[in-house]
């Protein structure tokens, strides 16, 4: 049986504020991730479309909702701004394609791996060269995870969130590391999902279960009280990755870097 290995830890990686700059590059263990509270940037939502190509423009269109109409307009448009400095290109020349698992990808730069996550009022983008997958989740109050836990946790893991004081803390750290490894995979949330490990340490993964023969990281992030998140990347396990959390701006001027 081939297997890799996956470490997973906790990080204590603290948000900057984001500078913009003239050049942006990424070395090859950089791993690069941008927050994004969105009730911040609700007013900038008319500057924001002008981004948005006619398809997605048609999309946000079908929102029912004008909060999910907004957080697209947001996010997409913001993701297209962060990957058109890295790519050099105009944010308009940013044009998606999808592998069958309807992830996301530029044919253009297939060098630029990215994924984003959203959840209520925040979203999440990671950008590397390697393989990456990003997950945020809010801790809401109302949840009832009990009944789900055997379906995705093993026996180990249901223990690890039991044993604790703060079980919804424990559920969201662990339930935000597999769905950044899926992510980074390309899988969805299927049959395999409990068998992914998320307990801190070094797991060894079955390569013909999770169809992975890479080495893999996952770090959990602190984002907000409310919030947990989990960055997974393509990673060797003597290398320490390179990972940046920022906060981006508000001001149109300052996202386009004027």
């Amino acid at each position: 049986m081939q297997t890799a290995k996956l470490f997973i830890s906790n990080s204590n990686l603290k948000q900057i504020e984001f500078i913009p700059k003239k050049e942006y590059s990424l070395n090859s263990n950089d791993v690069i991730i941008y927050t994004i509270y969105l009730p911040s940037f609700i007013n900038l939502k008319s500057d924001l479309t002008n981004f948005l190509n006619s398809k997605e423009r048609n999309r946000a269109e079908r929102f029912h909702k004008e909060l999910d109409k907004n957080r697209f307009i947001i996010y997409r448009s913001v993701l297209k701004l962060v990957l058109a400095a890295y790519t050099k290109l105009d944010v308009q020349e940013i044009d998606f394609d999808y592998h069958s698992n309807k992830k996301p990808y530029l044919a253009s730069h297939p060098w630029l791996h990215f994924n984003i996550s959203h959840s209520e009022d925040y979203a999440i983008i990671a950008v590397s060269r390697k393989k990456v997958g990003i997950d945020v989740e809010f801790m809401s109050e109302d949840f009832n995870f009990n009944e789900m836990l055997p379906d995705i946790f093993n026996d180990n893991e249901i223990l690890s969130i039991q044993n604790v004081a703060n079980k919804k803390n424990a559920f969201y750290n662990l339930w935000t590391r597999k769905e950044a490894f899926v992510k980074a995979l390309g899988k969805g949330i299927d049959e395999d999902f409990k068998y992914i490990p998320c307990l801190d340490g070094q797991h060894i993964i079955d390569t013909t279960l999770l169809k992975t023969t890479e080495n893999w990281k996952v770090f959990s992030l602190n984002i907000e009280d409310q919030y947990r998140a989990a960055v997974a990347m393509e990673c060797l396990p003597k290398i320490t990755p390179n990972i940046v959390l920022f906060t981006l701006p508000n001001t149109i001027n300052t996202l386009i870097g004027n």
